[in-house]
């Protein structure tokens, strides 16, 4: 999930009602957000690491991969201001980089033709 997407999700249910605690709102609602994309993020690479990949495994895996490079490493921009969306764009490529590993170790496994075995 992008953490814009669980940003827009997060800010429909808590609304702030003055304008001048909108930026101190904003800014809050960014940090939960990264919060929980890198707890989800955490989580996804520890139950990944700990498994056998099997073949079906394997296109999803690569499928996860192609999504976290494009939703959490692209989408992210850093700031001197916010550290913690460095620290999530860091824990994306650091998974990015064992998952694509883990890809290259564990090939899928090729379908031969059989003419015996029913399609």
């Amino acid at each position: 999930m992008r953490p814009s997407s669980l940003g827009q999700y997060l800010g429909s249910e808590s609304l702030t009602p003055c304008q001048e605690q909108q930026p101190k709102a904003s800014a809050e609602l960014d940090y939960k957000a990264c919060y929980l994309c890198h707890s989800l993020l955490t989580l996804a690479g520890v139950v990944v690491s700990c498994q056998d990949i099997t073949p079906d495994q394997w296109d999803e895996l690569q499928l996860l991969c192609m999504q976290l490079d494009r939703h959490i490493s692209a989408h992210i921009r850093e700031s001197p201001r916010a550290m913690h969306r460095t620290k999530l764009k860091d824990l994306a490529a650091q998974t990015y980089i064992r998952w694509q590993e883990l890809l290259a170790h564990c090939p899928p496994q090729a379908q031969y033709f059989s003419p015996w075995k029913d399609t």
